[in-house]
Order: structure tokens, then C-alpha cells, then sequence
């Protein structure tokens, strides 16, 4: 098993302990409010930029090629990732490394330091980078980000990268890195969690050694989606591949929301497993997709539901069909008591399988501390058993919420029709 402890230090970093004696590894996590959704339109991309940027000038080594090789000498794994709400940057060590692997999260995050020639470099991976997300036009068709605006933003920004584009990452200054550095890397806008195994109390003290000086005042603020929307919304991005991708969404809750568990189970439902209705009806029977999912997406105050596949130009009308009549087929039917115990023992077991992992569990308690602040964790386990005390008639009132015309999004990426798009607006309006 393990233990959790929390503690906030006098500089108002918040340090999650995740005791986890049976393992071999230790993993020492920082957790930043920091993400596109904090951005301007004509800076979006900065937070993705700073991030790339932090490994290019921390504090003690010469240049990140030694920072580099300083995580391959312990045999470490060092990883980053921006999202609209939050960063994370992470290190997993073997447990006789976990004070050297705090100290080189320290050099990072404590860093700031940005020099012009290695932003020149880093623009180029970063250009490399979203290129992947590039139709062989030039059109940007980052089904994720495409989805986010059209469910979260105002009309004028469907067409807004969260990574930024060519022209708002070229425009990206050494001042704007530091200023953006100054306003959001700051102790209280931090939670750094170790997890793994190690000696419990020298959590406190390795902490101390490392950020026990850092200070700062936080004074930016989250600003508000738009979430107001009484008709389906849909957009339709050309593109010139064989394939045709689309994400259907329907708004849903927040992390953390009560309903949330139940929306997993739902995404588990329709789209989870290879089993699932989805996989089951739309691969296997009729032969469309080679691949059909289905999950939750959350944020702190807004999440959704989402349905993800790609098929052939030639049956792309049968499948987002085939989809919508699985979704009508659940607010009509609802599920069974059996289909509802067989996927509460799947999503009961993941929930488990948490616990074995110290990166799951850093995520875990690291994300709900920093975009949710509880005053008592909601454990993995205590959620586990929640998940056997969902009652049918429970699970009915959420689709009966969740999948209405009023809530629906869908973002298609393909060759489509001007009938073919009419019908498609139509079925959606059902």
C-alpha cells in the first residue's frame, strides 16, 4: 500500500508525499498552472515554448546537453508536457536517486534562464513538432485543439493553436519568456510531488534543500470559458487525405465533478473496451474503422465526453451514422444491470492498476492538488469502491443530461460534401 501527506511551506509550495515502500523507483513531479488557456491569442504557444525553453537554461549546468546527460547518469527518465490548464515536468529514478532526481527538477523549474540562440534552436524542434499536426497543405487539423475551441472559445477562435503557430511562436520574444516565467513560476502556483519509494521524512527535507528560497507572488488569474450553448455545433476542415477524421463531443462535467465516475463508466461503456458497443457494433460487425474510441476529458470547471475514429472518405456518412445510433440507442435503452457490473469491474480494476504505478499516482494526486486544492484527497481506492455503488438509475439521469442535441460537437477533418455535411448537420440536430 502506501501513504499520502501533504504540506505547504512557508513560501506557499505545496508538497504532496506519496509513500510507496514496496517499489523500486522514485518519481519526483512539478505541477504548474500554466497552459494556452492563460494566453493571449496572439501569444498562444508561449507556455508550450517556456516549457521547451526551462531545459535549455537551468541553473547549475552549462547548457541542457549536460542536463541531459546528468538524468542518463542515474539511469533517469525525464519528461515535460503542456496542456490548456497545466505543465507538468517530471523525472522517475531508481530509489537510490531521488534526491539527485529533486535536485535536477530544481535546476529546471528554479532556472529562467533564456538566451536567444537557444530560442532560435527550440522554435525549430518546436516547429517540427506541431508539423506533425499539419495536412499536406499547411492546414493545421489538431482534432484536440479543434474540439477545445469549438466547445470552450468565442467563433473567432476555432482556428487558435494551442501550441501556438508558425507566426505566434515566431513572434515570441527572450522578454516574453521571462515575463511569463515571473508571472506563473512562483511557490504557490506549484505542487511538487515525489512519489515512489523513499524515506518519508526526507520528502520535507530534500524540498527544503532544493525550493526552500524560492519566492514569488502569484497574480495571474484563470480566465472563464464560454460554455453557454443551446444548438449542436459543428465544423468541417478540408483536408486532402484519403482518411477522414472526426471527434464527436458532448459537454459533460469538471474533474473532480460527482458525476465524473459515472462518466467513465459511459466512455468505458461506448467506447472503453474492445468489447464495447462502439468497437463491437462499428469494427467488428460492420467492418468501418480499424479503431473506435471513447473517454472523458476534463478540465477544472468544464469536461466533456468525446467519440474518436477515422475512416474511409467513402464511409465516413455510414460511420458517424453508426455512432449517432449508438448514441441514441443509450439514451433510449439506457444499460443493462449486467453491462453496468461488467464495466464497473473494468473501470474498478484500472483504478487499481493506479496504484501500482508511481507516475500514475504522482498524476493522480499531483493534478487534483493543483487545479482542485481539495481539503481531503479523493483516493484512488476510495474511488475504486465508489464506482461498485453506481446504480443504474444513477447512470440513466447523466446520459439523459450528457447526450442531448444542445451538447453535441463534432469536428471533421476530411473530404466532405456540401449534401454530405447537410445530412450529417441534420442527423446531429436529432
Amino acid at each position: 500500500m502506501y501513504t499520502y501527506e501533504k504540506e505547504v511551506l512557508e513560501n506557499g509550495l505545496r508538497i504532496v508525499s506519496v509513500h510507496m515502500p514496496h517499489i523500486h523507483s522514485v518519481v519526483a513531479a512539478a505541477y504548474i498552472g500554466i497552459g494556452s488557456r492563460y494566453e493571449k491569442e496572439e501569444k498562444l504557444g508561449l507556455s508550450h515554448v517556456l516549457e521547451h525553453m526551462l531545459f535549455r537554461g537551468p541553473r547549475g549546468f552549462k547548457n541542457s546537453l549536460a542536463l541531459l546527460q546528468a538524468v542518463d547518469d542515474i539511469g533517469g527518465e525525464i519528461d515535460a508536457y503542456t496542456s490548456p490548464e497545466h505543465s507538468v515536468i517530471l523525472i522517475q529514478v531508481h530509489k537510490t536517486h531521488g534526491k539527485r532526481a529533486l535536485d535536477i527538477l530544481g535546476a529546471i523549474i528554479l532556472g529562467g534562464n533564456f538566451g536567444e540562440e537557444d530560442l532560435v534552436t527550440e522554435k525549430h524542434i518546436i516547429q517540427e513538432e506541431t508539423d506533425q499536426f499539419m495536412d499536406n497543405k499547411g492546414d493545421y487539423v489538431c482534432l484536440d485543439d479543434i474540439s477545445y475551441n469549438l466547445m470552450w472559445k468565442t467563433a473567432s477562435s476555432l482556428n487558435s493553436v494551442s501550441y501556438g503557430s508558425s507566426k505566434t511562436v515566431a513572434g515570441i520574444t527572450k522578454e516574453d519568456l521571462e515575463e511569463h516565467y515571473d508571472a506563473f513560476f512562483v511557490p504557490e502556483n506549484i505542487v511538487l510531488c515525489l512519489s515512489g519509494n523513499f524515506e518519508k521524512e526526507d520528502a520535507r527535507r530534500w524540498a527544503m534543500d532544493t525550493f526552500g528560497g524560492f519566492r514569488g507572488k502569484l497574480t495571474a488569474s484563470k480566465p472563464p470559458l464560454t460554455v453557454e450553448q443551446d444548438a449542436p455545433r459543428c465544423i468541417f476542415k478540408k483536408s486532402h487525405s484519403q482518411t477522414t477524421y472526426f471527434k464527436l463531443c458532448h459537454k459533460a462535467y469538471p474533474y473532480k465533478h460527482p458525476n465524473v465516475l459515472i462518466t467513465l463508466l459511459l466512455a468505458d461503456i461506448l467506447g472503453g473496451g474492445i468489447s464495447s458497443r462502439l468497437s463491437s457494433h462499428i469494427r467488428e460487425r460492420l467492418g468501418l474503422v480499424y479503431d473506435i474510441t471513447s473517454y472523458p476529458t476534463l478540465f477544472s470547471d468544464v469536461g466533456s465526453v468525446d467519440i474518436y475514429t477515422s475512416a474511409k472518405k467513402i464511409n465516413f456518412e455510414k460511420t458517424i451514422t453508426a455512432v449517432m445510433a449508438e448514441v441514441d440507442r443509450l439514451v433510449e435503452s439506457g444499460v443493462t444491470q449486467k453491462e453496468l457490473e461488467r464495466t464497473e469491474e473494468r473501470v474498478f480494476g484500472q483504478m487499481q492498476f493506479t496504484m501500482d504505478s508511481p507516475l500514475a499516482m504522482a498524476n493522480w494526486f499531483g493534478t487534483e492538488e493543483l487545479l482542485i486544492q481539495p481539503a481531503d484527497p479523493d483516493r484512488p481506492e476510495v474511488q475504486a469502491e465508489k464506482v461498485h455503488n453506481i446504480a443504474t438509475e444513477q447512470v440513466s439521469a447523466v446520459i439523459k443530461d450528457i447526450f442531448v442535441p444542445s451538447k453535441r460537437n463534432l469536428v471533421v477533418v476530411g473530404r466532405t460534401g456540401f449534401t454530405e455535411r447537410k445530412r450529417v448537420k441534420k442527423l446531429l440536430a436529432k
